[in-house]
């Protein structure tokens, strides 16, 4: 077989041209190969980042929510203090994950000198104390809530089941309230003491079947 230099020059051309597309495309891979470990590092910087942000969240959610429950505790220990007239109870919350979410309870301890006892306002305790909590929870959340709602507050029969002895207590316990956040309560009694506390007031009362409205 022979070789002409026509040939020769022609397959080296060949050769040349294969030569410069594959160092072409190496270089394009080389490129791609650098582009995507830049790629890499940055979206490892962008976890880590995300890590430290969640981490921040994490943290700072647990510090809202511990403040949170502070502040709650210390309304409705307040609330209950004033109305029952004693320093010897307390409103306690505590807060536990429940399926990777937080979950509360809540307790009111008694002391009876150097016995403590802790129960479910609802099932360990009168009424009288699931009345006050579930008062004092409500107007507690309202006020921490952000953003705040505004507006008067209506109250049907509060305090249902709270003793007449303490109907007094409650009804300054909610004067205050109003004066030192400036909310209007509208609120239907049937209870003296709450009623005369109240700066307007007015008795419903039927007669034949009709109502009739009378400003006291």
């Amino acid at each position: 077989m022979t070789f002409t230099l026509a040939k020769i020059e022609i397959g080296l051309a060949d050769l040349r041209s294969r030569y410069q597309q594959a160092a072409g495309q190496l270089a394009l891979l080389e490129r791609q190969k650098a582009e995507k470990i830049e790629q890499l590092s940055s979206a490892k910087k962008d976890i880590e980042t995300w890590q430290q942000v969640q981490l921040l969240f994490t943290k700072a959610s647990e510090f809202a929510r511990t403040q949170l429950k502070k502040r709650i505790e210390e309304t409705v220990t307040a609330a209950l203090q004033a109305i029952l007239a004693t320093d010897s109870i307390e409103f306690q919350i505590d807060i536990r994950m429940l399926s990777g979410s937080p979950a509360a309870d809540w307790s009111v301890v008694s002391k009876y000198g150097d016995l403590i006892v802790a129960a479910n306002p609802e099932d360990g305790r009168g009424g009288g104390v699931a009345d006050i909590v579930s008062l004092a929870l409500r107007l507690a959340l309202l006020e921490l809530a952000r953003p705040k709602p505004k507006g008067p507050i209506f109250l049907d029969e509060p305090g249902k089941h709270v003793s007449r002895e303490y109907l007094p207590n409650m009804a300054e316990f909610l004067k205050q309230y109003a004066r030192k956040t400036g909310r209007q309560i509208i609120m239907i009694t049937h209870a003296d003491p709450l009623a005369d506390v109240a700066d307007v007031s007015y008795r419903v009362t039927q007669v034949n079947g009709i109502s009739e409205v009378s400003r006291l």
